[in-house]
């Protein structure tokens, strides 16, 4: 398996070529929209809503541009972004959006639609960035957008709409007025791409004695030949999709499984060596609304033997496809709650108010089933945090044992923070869940700069970074020790670089965060050499 991931990224990385002198870097301003000529420009609408500049209110000058008149979760603002792509051409959109009426907080998207020469070829779509906006509060979100290499595309246009949801599961929440102000779009100058640094550890060969390393990634960070895919294939070897194997995005509509952006996932593991971890089977999350509704009238809920079915079907078809490839499935995600006990209705989980929790058995024994020799995994977070949650799903995974469901392995997501929990809390979990002779994993691990969740937004700092990076390698000196005691064999980092953490803008608005073990230019945080050479770190405790 080493010899093929090292020709794979020789092969890539002299393609690419190294920019070894100093340059000045400067971006192409596309756009800047501040609607203060009281013209909407080329802004339109992507539905029946109804798009339009207004005084109501502004985020700075006198006007913005109102979004008002939705009945669809993706109605909303719409702007071209580019009439000719260039492969790779990559692109910054920064916007400030503002709503006034409706939920606390409401999630955002940032979309783009691409057209094709060939014109009856069907637009593709894309979510490239969501975000957490606050009622009443102006805020700034930002992303970047990378133009794929396809030769047969036209037209690109971005666009700004609600986290996606059937029309017939739109509530009012969805269809909420909202305002856009101060948009800005640059195309970066390709010298100044981020690149990665070639002549530093590879992260997952200095572990390599103790335990596999690896990623979540989507399939816009595998392209073989992007720097992120490099930066994957040099520092991990296992590799997990955030979101792309999700019940929502491999089966959108019943019986239709679309395997386009799984399989990209799966197709650069297999090329690249990588072992293949698959997340998630079943979430109460991001779950498509046909799969709890009655086939007869969507304003019924289905019948507990018709779920039962499905969710068979589900979970069969992707583990019978990917038989012998994939390693780990977590086969079901988070269905304990917080307050004590099972995930309830009241709590987002219509599995346990449809299918009561024989709902977690079943899931078990239809993957085994499917794939006798898969690694089979329950995964939830917050279990080396609170003593109530540990003992729950101890608990729990002790019951289904005894039931001879065939659970091999328990997943920590590890979403910790600088200062909590300790390092003791988490060894006593590890030893827990170990002593039901099941194996543990580390599935979902990044270090928030951030003492609580609530804490206001605040520069990191070169202080920050190094508590960071102390934080990290008395983690990794705890998986080790697991390791050792044949305990854990494998962690998880939950993404690649800090740009594309989930922690950004959540679950605070407009707060960034720096979980991770490398920065948005793909360079190696203190925190990554904490792990690979302490020495490197002036003032770490060895």
């Amino acid at each position: 398996m080493k010899r093929s991931r090292l020709y794979v990224l020789t092969i890539l990385l002299v393609s690419i070529g190294l920019q070894l002198h100093s340059q000045t870097f400067k971006n192409e301003l596309i756009l800047t929209s501040d609607f203060e000529d009281g013209k909407m420009g080329n802004w339109g609408a992507r539905g029946t809503e109804k798009v339009e500049v207004t005084t109501e209110i502004a985020k700075s000058g006198k006007y913005s541009l109102k979004i008002s008149e939705r009945s669809k979760t993706w109605n909303g603002p719409i702007h071209v972004l580019t009439e000719k792509p260039v492969p790779e051409d990559t692109y910054i959109v920064t916007a400030w959006i503002y709503y006034k009426e409706g939920p606390a907080q409401s999630g955002f998207v940032m979309s783009v639609e691409r057209s094709f020469q060939n014109e009856k070829q069907d637009h593709s779509y894309m979510n490239v960035a969501s975000f957490q906006v606050e009622r009443g509060e102006w805020t700034q979100v930002s992303a970047e957008y990378n133009v794929p290499k396809d030769p047969t595309q036209k037209t690109i246009w971005f666009y700004f709409e609600l986290p996606y949801k059937e029309d017939n599961a739109v509530t009012a929440n969805d269809k909420i007025n909202f305002y856009i102000d101060d948009v800005r779009v640059e195309k970066m100058d390709p010298a100044a791409k981020p690149k990665i640094e070639l002549a530093i550890p590879s992260l997952y060969e200095s572990m390599a004695k103790w335990f596999s390393v690896g990623a979540s990634v989507e399939p816009e960070d595998v392209e073989p030949s992007t720097q992120k895919a490099q930066l994957m294939i040099k520092h991990f070897d296992t590799i997990v999709a955030g979101n792309a194997h999700k019940m929502d995005s491999v089966q959108p509509k019943e019986g239709q499984f679309d395997w386009n952006r799984a399989d990209k996932i799966i197709d650069f593991a297999e090329m690249t060596g990588m072992r293949i971890r698959w997340h998630t089977l079943l979430w109460h999350s991001q779950v498509p609304a046909w799969m709890f509704q009655d086939p007869k009238d969507p304003n019924k809920t289905v019948s507990k033997d018709l779920l039962n079915q499905r969710l068979k079907n589900h979970i069969q078809t992707i583990v019978r496809r990917y038989k012998g490839r994939v390693e780990s499935y977590d086969v079901v995600n988070e269905v304990l709650s917080d307050n004590g006990g099972f995930r309830t209705g009241s709590e987002g989980s219509k599995w346990y108010q449809i299918l009561g929790p024989e709902y977690i058995e079943n899931a078990f024994r239809w993957a085994r089933e499917a794939d006798p020799n898969a690694q089979l995994v329950i995964n939830d977070y917050n279990l080396e945090s609170s003593v109530r949650k540990r003992q729950d799903m101890y608990n729990l995974i002790k019951d289904l044992k005894q039931k001879k469901v065939p659970i091999d392995a328990v997943g920590l997501q590890m979403h910790v923070s600088i200062n909590a929990p300790s390092i003791q809390e988490i060894r006593e979990t590890i030893n827990l869940f170990a002593s039901l002779g099941v194996n543990v994993i580390i599935t979902e691990l990044d270090v928030s700069i951030y003492h609580n969740p609530s804490e206001s937004k605040k520069p990191i700092t070169n202080d920050i970074l190094l508590w960071q990076a102390q934080r990290y390698k008395d983690l990794f000196n705890l998986f080790k020790e697991a390791a050792n005691k044949k305990q854990l064999d494998t962690v998880v980092v939950w993404g690649l670089t800090d740009d594309g953490s989930w922690l950004n803008n959540f679950p605070v608005p407009g707060r960034t965060n720096a979980p991770l073990l490398f920065d948005k230019q793909l360079k190696a945080k203190p925190a990554f050499w904490a792990i690979v050479d302490p020495k490197k770190v002036p003032g770490i405790k060895q």
